[in-house]
Formats: structure tokens, C-alpha cells, sequence
């Protein structure tokens, strides 16, 4: 099988929810080229981590108790020994998986340094706004939109200073401004999040 059809059958079939899901990845992807873009990185090693980076917190791979990051990391190492990749290659997808995380240090390639910024910024912005509403009611850390309030106000003054790359700092600067447009018009319109 074609690895880009197993990997979107997998996580299609992982009962991701649809704003963590194969979208997700997929912005990821294409993020953390668009970051990169002057210099010649792998684009492959940029595909299968921004496609497995998320797989361990899917409901159907998840396992109590153990960080996302390291599960997937564990999940991807068994579906690439299929593949025969090279270990080099092999070893900067682990990498990437393992660090994507804006509470982990970025990894020592290039790959994993990009792959983690766009997975970041991923959750600024608009795109970030819509993921964490999204999961109102469905996270059990985001029960009601006043928590959604909450982590959106948090995301958007910590995670801008996580951003490794100059590019991405540029872009987590825009993403940061449009969240704060957001929570100024909601402040303006529900008296001081009063009506929320």
C-alpha cells in the first residue's frame, strides 16, 4: 500500500475529531514547508511526521497516562519498519514527532524545528480560534466557551514566544493580532464577557 493512502486511512479511522484530524495534519504540512521554503529540507521526513505527529491522542491509539508525543513517536516507529527508510530518515521523522509540542525543546534537524513552529502556529490565528471552539463540549478541559475564552487568551500570549524560526515569529505575530481582534469584539459584545 501507498503510504499516503495508509496514513490517511489511519487517521481517518482513528476517531480524530475533525479540527485535530487530517486537516489538521495536512496545515501542518504545509505550514512547515511555506516556513522552509529557502532552504532544500526533505520533503518527505516534512509529510510522514506532519501526517503522525498527532496519531497517540487519537481515541482509537490513545493510551491513559501517556504523552501524545511519545506514543506517536512509538506508532510511527512500527508502521515505517514497512517501509524500509533509510535511519537517517527515519530517525529526523521520529524527532520531529517527538518534539512537535510547543512544551518541547525543538529538535535538532531542521525538519523537526519547522514541523514543530507550524504545528504551533496551527493554533493561533484564526485557524486557531476555530480549532478551539471547535472543541467545546468535546475536550474535557474546554466543557463550556468560557474555558475556550480562557485557553485562547493563554495560547495567544505564550505560544508566539515558543516560535523558533524568524518566519514563524513573523507569522505568530499576525495570528497573535487576530486573536486579539477576536477577544476585544467579544469583550465589546457579551459586557466584559458577562453573556458568554
Amino acid at each position: 500500500m501507498d503510504i499516503t493512502k495508509e496514513l490517511y486511512n489511519m487517521i481517518n479511522g482513528s476517531g480524530a475529531h475533525p479540527a485535530l484530524g487530517w486537516k489538521h495534519c495536512q496545515r501542518v504540512y504545509h505550514l512547515a514547508k511555506e516556513l522552509s521554503q529557502h532552504l532544500i529540507l526533505d520533503d518527505e521526513i516534512f509529510y510522514v511526521s506532519s501526517m503522525l505527529h498527532d496519531v497517540g491522542k487519537y481515541p482509537v491509539y490513545a493510551l491513559p497516562n501517556v504523552d501524545h508525543a511519545l506514543r506517536s513517536k512509538g506508532i510511527a516507529m512500527n508502521l515505517l519498519k514497512n517501509y524500509r527508510l533509510e535511519q537517517e530518515r527515519l530517525s529526523k521523522i521520529l524527532e520531529a514527532i517527538e518534539s512537535h509540542m510547543y512544551y518541547s525543546e525543538p529538535g535538532n534537524s531542521d525538519e523537526a524545528v519547522y514541523m514543530r513552529d507550524a504545528n504551533i502556529l496551527d493554533n493561533l490565528g484564526n485557524i486557531g480560534l476555530m480549532k478551539i471552539f471547535s472543541l467545546v463540549g468535546n475536550d474535557e478541559l474546554l466543557p463550556g466557551p468560557e474555558e475556550a475564552l480562557v485557553r485562547v487568551q493563554t495560547f495567544a500570549e505564550a505560544l508566539p514566544k515558543k516560535i523558533y524560526t524568524k518566519t514563524g515569529r513573523r507569522i505568530a505575530v499576525k495570528r497573535r493580532e487576530e486573536i486579539m481582534r477576536f477577544l476585544s469584539g467579544i469583550k465589546r459584545q457579551t459586557s466584559e464577557y458577562a453573556w458568554i
